[in-house]
């Protein structure tokens, strides 16, 4: 293991939760192993990594993408792990016009898997017009990543040259095998500027694994236009496949999360609800969006919360924070949030990944100590509630991403750096 990874490894802190809430247990990783590609380690000389994503299928396979920068733009790369990070596939760019991926930590490329070595890849595929001129691009290979069909733009606005704002894609591959991809969209608001006060959350699919994709159509309304979004699905025994959209209210500069549920495999969304009033208003950029779990009947939902101007006639707001919460498909929010700082400073971007028994629960902050290193910061939650310590990876981190599979193993991927570069660093958690 990496000496650095190995030290933040050892930096694992045990803080006190609401006093409602369970204790934290005993730290659930016995192995902390650095699984980062060579070719990722020392990146050429004038490029810089950053903005992984990751996407574990049920064989194990490990997708991992990330985008890569020079002087001629950015670029989407992905390679693949069949054997738990002991050996990748040879990097792969996967966008076919070079320089033209449109990405941020906020709004970066993502992947899903399918069955039978399906894997999709979307991401914002910049125009030539303009800073914010960006379509949604999706790709997808049949063999786990080893070919790729052509590239496709699923937002049917991308021939109108006013139409500029797109990004923020979330990808899931639903129950039926059919890939399902929702983005932020500024149409709405289409030759009014390049960056919308408020935005539209619209979604496609594809029913013959993304050789065609259905025409895009609208799900939710007075969206934050810098937030992303997050979806999850599942499917009922009775063959019902519900779908969740996680995403940032935008209505009078209210930036409180919001939860939409189709129980139709994403063709409509009857049912939007507030996850929690906390009342954050900004009128400003957010940059930060939620999080989602989902299991057969609801899952978990996680999220940030910031500081607000002084206003008389919004008292009571909550203090500024990452929160959690239990939802279910049939009422939302079904329980109190929990606020999930304890020894992390400054949690922010949170981030929940499924496992079997328990779940992944990740956050960007900064260690307690003199130091007070920026960090990713990962524990697990457990069905009675109670919460692992975090255990702190990297130092410098600017961004990070977590998957996970089964009951014993997770993996985590972020960026560090400083203004001479990044990198982008995988760890392979196993448990006990």
């Amino acid at each position: 293991m990496h000496r650095s990874l190995v030290h933040l490894a050892m930096l694992v802190a045990i803080g006190a939760t609401l006093s409602c809430a369970p204790a934290p247990r005993n730290a659930p990783w016995s192995d902390v192993r650095e699984v980062t590609p060579a070719f990722l380690l020392r990146p050429p000389t004038g490029q810089r990594d950053a903005d992984a994503s990751l996407a574990l299928d049920d064989l194990g396979r490990m997708a991992l993408t990330w985008v890569r920068r020079d002087s001629a733009g950015a670029d989407l790369w992905l390679a693949v792990s069949a054997d738990s990070g002991a050996h990748w596939s040879a990097p792969v760019r996967v966008n076919t016009t070079p320089g033209k991926v449109s990405s941020y930590p906020e709004s970066r490329p993502v992947a899903a898997w399918g069955r039978a070595g399906m894997l999709v890849l979307a991401w914002a595929a910049a125009r030539d017009s303009g800073q914010y001129a960006d379509d949604i691009a999706v790709r997808v290979s049949a063999d786990a990543g080893r070919n790729f069909g052509a590239v496709t733009l699923v937002n049917s606005d991308h021939i109108d040259p006013r139409s500029t704002y797109h990004g923020f894609a979330s990808l899931d591959v639903l129950p039926d095998g059919r890939p399902y991809l929702a983005w932020i969209d500024g149409r709405s608001q289409a030759g009014v500027g390049d960056e919308p006060a408020r935005a539209e959350v619209w979604a496609s699919t594809s029913h013959d694994g993304g050789l065609t994709w259905a025409p895009d159509a609208r799900i939710a309304g007075e969206v934050c236009p810098c937030c992303h979004i997050a979806l999850a699905s599942s499917m009922r025994e009775s063959g019902t496949i519900d779908v969740a959209l996680a995403y940032r209210g935008a209505t009078a500069d209210m930036r409180d999360p919001r939860l939409a549920l189709s129980h139709d495999g994403g063709g409509t969304f009857a049912f939007d609800t507030l996850m929690a009033g906390d009342r954050w208003k900004l009128p400003g950029c957010p940059s930060v969006g939620p999080a989602i779990t989902m299991g057969i009947g609801g899952g978990h939902y996680a999220w940030f919360t910031g500081e607000s101007p002084d206003d008389d006639s919004l008292p009571g707001r909550p203090e500024p924070g990452v929160y959690l919460t239990p939802w279910r498909i049939d009422g939302g929010a079904t329980g109190p949030k929990r606020m999930l700082a304890d020894s992390l400073g400054s949690p922010s971007r949170p981030m929940l990944a499924r496992l079997e028994h328990s779940t992944l629960v990740a956050a960007l902050g900064q260690t307690p100590d003199a130091a007070a290193r920026h960090v990713l910061a990962v524990r697990s939650l457990e069905l009675d509630g109670t919460l692992s310590p975090w255990l702190y990876l990297g130092s410098g981190v600017k961004s990070g991403a977590i998957a996970a599979r089964g009951d014993h193993g997770g993996w985590a991927a972020w960026t560090e750096g400083d203004e001479q570069g990044s990198r982008v660093r995988v760890v392979r958690l196993s448990g006990r």
